[in-house]
Formats: C-alpha cells, structure tokens, sequence
C-alpha cells in the first residue's frame, strides 16, 4: 500500500505538501524530514499520513530522510502552530518552521555531532546548590497563592500588584506547588527581557536546586537554545524562563504559565510573524486545560477590558511585601522656561539623597550625548543618508550614530551648508547626562547603563552587582532599569523628558508612558524607608501626572478604556496594518492603493479600509515605507479578508509588504 505524506516547509507562499513515502520508511506525524524543493533539499514536518494524494503520482517526490534525533512533535504543538498561522495570516510552513531551532532544522546529524554530546555531557553534571528557604507570604499575597494553587482547568488570572508587592514570590510558590504535585509537570515563565533573565533565573535555581531550569532567550547560541527546546520537549526541563520565543518550545506536559510584566512591548514581535507571546499563552493554556498567570502593576488595557468583563480574575497586590515599605512619594518639578539638564531643586534633592547614604536613579529612555548636531547660522542639522531621522551623537565614540540602520558617520568639523566652525550638540541623552553628573558630584561614583556601555550580559550583570554592593552612588540608564531589579538601596529616582512621550502621535503613547513610569518609579524605597521620585516636566498638571502621583492606574485605565470606547479604538474594534516597503515611497503608495481596490470588491462594508499613507518615518536603510489600516468589528470577518488578500495579493518587483494582526502602536 501506498504511502503519503503531507509536509510543510518554511516558505511565504505554499503551505502543505504531499511527499510519497519511499518503501521501508519509518514515517510518523510530527516527524522532521528531509525532502526536495526544486532543485533543494529543504526540512520540514509531517502533519499527516494518508494512502491517497490529488497529485499525479508521477508528479510527487519522494521524501529523501526521515529526522528521527528526537521524539517527534506532538499534535499540541502542531496545533499551536497552525492557530499562529491562521491567527497572524502566514502559512503554517513559515509560522511552524520559524519556531525550531537552527540546530534542530540541520540533517540527522545535529544532535550526534561530538559538540552537542559534549555539550549535553557537560549540562548533566550535576551543581550542588544551597537551598534557599522560603520568606513568609503575607496575607495578600497568601491570597493570591491559594487563588491559583486550587484551580484546576484553564483560568486567566491577573496578578495586579504595585512594585515591590512581592509578585516574583508568589510566582515561585506556584511553582514550587506544581512540581511537588506532580513529578512530571513542566512550567513556562515568560519575561519580557533577556537581561532580566539571569538574575530572575538564578533565584529560581536557587529556590529548587534538585530541578532541572534553563532559559531560552535570542542571544544564546545555537547549540544552548537548541539544547534547551529538545530538553524541554523531551519532558527533561521542569522549569523554562524564557522571553517570548519560548511560547513555541514544546513541552511533554505543561502545567502553568506565567507571563511576567504581561503588558511590556516586547512580548509583541517586530518582524516575521507579528505574534503576540501574551495572547499566544493564554490560548495555549486554554489548549492544555490550566492556569496562565499575567502579572503585572501596569496591566495592559486589553487585559483590564477582560478584567472588566469578567473574563480574566483579579488577583490584587496593594501592598510592599516588605514590612513598613511604602510606595514612593512623587513630586513633580515644572521646568517651563528652565534651559538646563536639572532643575536646581532637583539636584539638591539629590545632595541629600546622597549624603544620607542613599542612591540615585537617574532615568532617561534616550541613547548617546546629543540627538540631534546642527549649524546655529542656517539650521543645517545632520541626518543618516539612508534614513529620514537625525543621526545621534556619540560623544564618547567620536562618531554620529543613526539608531534605525546603524550607518556610523564622523563628525564635521563645519557646517558643509554655510561653513560655519560653531556645529553645536542640541538635546541631551544618557551620555551628556552622565558628563554634567560627574561634574556636579565628582566625590560620588557615576555609572551610566544602556546598550552602549553593557554590549555584554556578563559586563551588565557586573554593573549591577556593583549597585548592589553600594559601589555605584548615581545610576543613569534607559529603560533597561526600569523594570524587574530589586535595588534596595535607591532613595531617589529621576525622570528627564518625560514630555516627548506625553506629547507623541501614537495612539498608545500616554499608556506606554504610564507604564514605565510606574516601573521606574518602584525601583524607589523598596528597603523600607519612603523614596521619592521626581519628574520633570513642561506639563505638572496633566491628568497623568496627577494619577501617577496617586498610584491611580486603575483611574487611568478605566478613563483611558472610556476614550477608547468613544473613539472605537482597540480593544472595542480589531485592527491589522498592511505595511509595504519600496525604493520609492510612490512605489509603497501605488502598491498599497491596489490593495485597497481589491479589499473594496470583496468587503465594502463589514471591514473599513483607510487611505493608504507614510509611516511616521518614512525612509529606513534606503527603502521607504507606508502602511495601510484594516479595521472590523469582528474578529472573523477581519481575517477573512486578510487571508483573502495573503492569497491573492501579488508580490510587485521592489516591493515587499506583511500584515500585521493586532499592532502594537500606530
């Protein structure tokens, strides 16, 4: 009897495949398998095994080898896949095929090659560790804890929590809860940043040292990250921390998911298949019948209108979790017609942080010493030659810097418009600020961290041991520092420009601002004593400094929602952008205008299709880019016409376009 294969592949266009099945073949679903592509041998997956094919038979290949290095991958795992593809409008090829690993996509030799044995021989040893007693939960906390620990089936819980509520706590007794009931279960944590990873992965090692623990993240090799999704997939990794690549690792018998700060941006993926790991977690919960956890003290408002209606259960922190902390007591310093870095009540504030033994975070979300370099005479101002941005100013490299292509320039020495010798660096960033500290307190150490100054994992987690160690009075850092560190010492943070976020065109800016604000605020007091936290801004009597100011988020999320409902904004319409990409933004414009022409003749009505125009910057490394809104009030009729136009729409020369379901910002 004949055999038939349905494979898929990684490829933008085709999505299943029959493959004839050469005699003797040992051919499961799941299975990896070498098969032929034109004039390629390509890998792919088997999705199903049947005894009859429409093709011709003289048409069909032969599958060249089968993978059979590990376990094939489970009918969950498939399925998860081929929702993503449907979900997100791509094939199930390219959404499946993109999950793997490298390493797990090579011929059979990948896992017997002498450097993956080597290298699991080396993970096996076995590291005896300390183990670390639990603290005691408070009554909140304990709450939350039983809240989850007698569930059974799938639940949305969300884990709303202040800063330094002890949310990362109650994480690890759900943890501890689930492995002590069941020898097999499998845990994933997901965070949102790689360099959250090592310290927050460290602590639970610690915590459950005869358990195997690994992390998955994009700056690991290939050989690490393959080596912990086959582990996991095989049930050996009881415990897998990962940032949102680990939403498709597959697991032998997962039993709880917690998505750590579920509202930050990095869960969403910028390129390729525009998932969102948040919304992909809850729904493999629901496929496996458990519990997901969303933590957060700034819940997205997608998860608050489901808090609202009653589908997500509220699990409330409203305290520190250590006895007699507060939160952090804001002041807001108006800089209207103030020229300078820092207000001078802000760096008194800051002489007496200090004096009294405590430390400084200074928070700035902007790279570099200068945003912009420009001519005072003609108002020449230097901009990357492939991009429609300024080029950023690196002082301490000596160089301009475009922070979207990454094109590095030296700096001139005239301006080569009006010649004029006296270029001046306007605005300031994480370099200039550094620079004016050192003069304003040079007997106190100043440390600057952002992508710049930590290129490493092990020179960023030197620097924070060193604030831990009190070896570093002032702290200045972008975003990196805003979220997931325990500093206990921090008596003082600093917010500068504020403003450029308040008064940004994207729709999810105030939200975004909100967020990270309060982030950054936690790191304040966490020791006990009250901190203070100072921002400055041109705008003191903003309604979000004044619900900042109060630890209102939940007034400013259900006024917020309001807006949004009365604007019919998501979440209470589902959105996509159909973005292209061109030589020439005519080319972009053109391109998308024909797909508006055939959104029309298929669906005039239930789906609203806006005027094709530029994005907000329009040139990125010489292509440049424009973007399409599609809008419905219903999910369904929403992706059918975005498979619709996957389908159909043809691919112009010059021209490359994706669709993005449910995007973050526009």
């Amino acid at each position: 009897m004949k055999l038939y294969a349905q494979v898929i592949i990684d490829t933008p266009v085709l999505d299943i495949l029959d493959y004839r099945v050469r005699d003797r073949q040992l051919v499961s679903v799941g299975d990896r398998v070498e098969v032929p592509l034109g004039t390629r041998k390509v890998i792919g997956v088997v999705v199903g095994m049947q005894t009859y094919s429409l093709l011709r038979n003289k048409r069909l290949r032969k599958i060249t080898s089968v993978l059979k290095n590990m376990s094939p991958l489970s009918s969950r795992w498939l399925a998860l896949t081929r929702f993503a593809a449907r979900y997100y409008v791509k094939t199930w090829g390219s959404s499946a095929l993109s999950a793997l690993p490298a390493f797990l996509k090579r011929k059979n030799t990948a896992l017997q090659d002498k450097r993956w044995l080597r290298y699991i021989q080396k993970k096996e040893q076995k590291v005896t560790v300390q183990v670390l007693q639990s603290p005691t939960l408070n009554r909140e906390q304990e709450r939350a804890y039983q809240a989850v620990k007698d569930y059974v089936g799938f639940q949305s819980f969300v884990l709303f929590g202040v800063t330094g509520s002890g949310k990362t706590e109650v994480y690890l007794r759900w943890i501890q809860n689930k492995l002590q009931e069941d020898p097999d279960v499998q845990i994933l944590l997901l965070v949102p940043e790689i360099n959250l990873t090592p310290q927050l992965l460290q602590r639970i090692q610690d915590r459950f040292p005869a358990e195997k623990v690994v992390s998955l993240h994009s700056e690991l090799s290939d050989m690490e990250r393959a080596y912990a999704w086959w582990e996991t997939h095989e049930g050996k990794i009881r415990v897998l921390v990962s940032t949102r690549m680990g939403i498709f690792t597959s697991f032998k018998k997962l039993g709880l998911i917690i998505v750590d700060e579920e509202h930050d941006s990095s869960y969403k993926a910028g390129d390729g298949l525009f998932y969102s790991a948040r919304d992909l977690a809850i729904w493999r919960a629901k496929q496996w019948n458990i519990p997901v956890v969303l933590g957060s003290a700034t819940p997205s408002l997608e998860t608050w209108a489901q808090v609202q209606r009653g589908h997500y259960r509220l699990l409330r922190l409203k305290h520190r979790a250590v006895h007699g902390a507060s939160l952090p007591r804001l002041q807001l310093v108006d800089m209207q017609n103030q020229y300078r870095i820092f207000h001078r009540h802000t760096l008194q504030e800051m002489q007496v942080t200090l004096r009294n033994g405590k430390q400084v975070l200074v928070f700035l979300n902007r790279r570099g010493y200068s945003p912009v370099l420009s001519c005072p005479s003609c108002g020449w101002v230097y901009r990357c030659p492939h991009c429609s941005v300024r080029m950023v100013y690196h002082k301490s490299e000596k160089r301009m810097i475009c922070h979207h292509c990454g094109h590095t320039a030296s700096i001139v020495r005239a301006c080569p418009k009006c010649g004029d010798m006296d270029i001046l660096p306007r605005g300031f960033g994480t370099e200039r600020v550094e620079e004016v500290l050192e003069q304003y307190f040079a007997e106190y150490t100043v440390a600057r961290i952002d992508r710049d100054s930590v290129s490493t994992k092990k020179k960023f987690e030197q620097l924070i041991q060193k604030v831990h160690h009190n070896e570093i009075q002032i702290l200045i850092g972008t975003q990196m520092l805003a979220k997931g560190h325990d500093f206990q010492n921090i008596g003082l943070v600093v917010v500068l420009n504020a403003d450029a976020q308040l008064k940004s065109a994207s729709t999810r800016a105030r939200e975004h601002l909100f967020a990270t604000l309060m982030q950054v605020a936690g790191r304040a007091g966490r020791s006990g004593q009250q901190g203070l936290v100072m921002v400055q801004t041109n705008y003191p009597e903003d309604y979000l400094f004044q619900a900042l100011r109060e630890q209102k988020y939940e007034d400013f999320a259900n006024d917020t929602l309001q807006q949004r409902h009365n604007n019919m904004m998501p979440p209470y319409v589902y959105q996509a952008l159909i973005c292209a990409k061109a030589p020439t933004i005519a080319l972009s414009l053109n391109f998308l205008e024909e797909v508006v022409s055939l959104a029309q003749k298929i669906d005039g009505t239930s789906v609203r299709v806006y005027d094709p125009v530029p994005m907000h910057i329009v040139r990125v490394n010489n292509m440049e880019r424009a973007q399409l809104l599609v809008e419905a009030d219903t999910r369904a009729r929403l992706n059918k016409l975005l498979q619709y136009l996957h389908r159909t729409v043809k691919t112009w020369n010059g021209v490359l376009w994706s669709i993005e379901v449910d995007p973050f910002d526009i």
